[in-house]
């Protein structure tokens, strides 16, 4: 399709190179991001979470919007061309149908990839607070609403603007009613964003409310909480920065910062993996504990060949322990004792394969997995 007339004078809001700029760039952003995510996690914990899985669901989207744009965007700003007075190409029909098909795929894979990374807020911060009584109360009903509101934010797409001929679309999508129509859906569809995420933030709210944690534990949730405020801000400028050029918002000016707004989701769900290397650094960084019994215990156990060897044993097996992990408690006796766990908090009582000497373990209950 070739641009003629050229007395039409035409600047878009965003040019094309701009446009493609924008896409490709905060992909690879986006990119690299959930790479140190997958990294940590295998390095951390050996393995993927579920919500690991929603992420990488989210880029796949990203990545393929990206293409789409790469394929179709000239007929998008052709057409753009043609609606403020340039003339149109013989193809003009046919690259319009293209274009608003491939748009229509943009939008559902933009609104997939947003509530794929509430998902994995989801269940991450199920994860997190799974001993917490009062999450389990909130996070069902929140993820029903998150999931209700996902089918109606594709349910309202107008499809009839996206999949029909030229003609239809110029008799059906033209009007006033149908512009108020796409005006409405664009702010309602915000509103839902933005009252999930907050719905969303209420879960780790609910975790740190009357919860005994550390202090760095709690400032470590309440920065993860503030990650998704991040996420509000950006759905909140897009709709009121492509709300306030017209009435009839510039599609390449929408389309971009849908985009970014998408990268950033995908980021701000990464920096919370972070972590994990952290508290790995920091636990390979304290000196190992070794373990010292008291002296009326060793005598006691020194009485014969085998008590010696249950000494040495139990030293190596502890030596390695460091100071955050866990606290050792060992007692010795004659014979065979029951193991049973006492500790007000989570203590518990392992067998070691040594008879008549016992180990307690005081773990903390709060989930190391971020």
């Amino acid at each position: 399709m070739s641009r003629s007339g050229g007395s039409a004078i035409w600047s878009p809001n965003v040019k094309i190179h701009t446009f493609l700029g924008v896409i490709w760039g905060g992909l690879a952003i986006a990119v690299v991001f959930v790479s140190i995510r997958i990294f940590a996690r295998l390095k951390t914990f050996k393995k993927l979470f579920a919500d690991d899985t929603f992420v990488i669901l989210a880029l796949i989207l990203a990545l393929a919007s990206a293409v789409i744009w790469q394929i179709f965007a000239k007929y998008m700003y052709e057409m753009l061309a043609a609606v403020y007075g340039s003339q149109p190409g013989p193809n003009f029909a046919t690259d319009f149908e293209h274009y608003s098909k491939a748009s229509a795929a943009v939008v559902i894979f933009f609104y997939s990839i947003l509530w794929a990374i509430k998902i994995s807020f989801l269940i991450f911060f199920k994860r997190l607070g799974k001993n917490v009584r009062r999450q389990k109360l909130l996070w069902w009903p929140i993820f029903g609403f998150t999931m209700a509101t996902y089918f109606a934010s594709i349910g309202a797409i107008p499809y009839n603007c996206f999949m029909d001929s030229l003609d239809e679309v110029l008799r059906n999508c033209g009007t006033n009613s149908a512009t108020r129509f796409q005006e409405i859906t664009l702010k309602l569809n915000c509103l839902w964003d933005v009252l999930t995420d907050f719905l969303i933030m209420l879960i780790p709210m609910s975790i740190l409310w009357g919860t005994q944690m550390e202090l760095r534990r709690k400032l470590v949730l309440l920065c993860i909480l503030s990650l998704v405020i991040i996420t509000v801000v950006f759905s909140i400028l897009r709709t009121s920065t492509v709300s306030s050029l017209t009435r009839r918002p510039d599609p390449s000016w929408l389309y971009m910062w849908s985009a970014i707004e998408a990268y950033v989701a995908i980021t701000v769900s990464c920096l919370a993996s972070f972590r994990s290397l952290f508290l790995q650094h920091d636990s390979h960084s304290q000196p190992p504990v070794q373990y010292n019994p008291p002296a009326s215990r060793n005598r006691f156990l020194q009485g014969s060949s085998r008590g010696r060897n249950r000494i040495k044993d139990t030293q190596d097996a502890l030596g390695t322990l460091t100071v955050a992990s866990y606290k050792t408690h060992i007692h010795a006796s004659r014979g065979s004792e029951s193991n049973t766990a006492d500790s007000k908090n989570s203590s518990s009582t392992e067998s070691n394969g040594l008879q008549g000497v016992h180990i307690k373990q005081e773990v903390d209950l709060v989930n190391e997995s971020v």
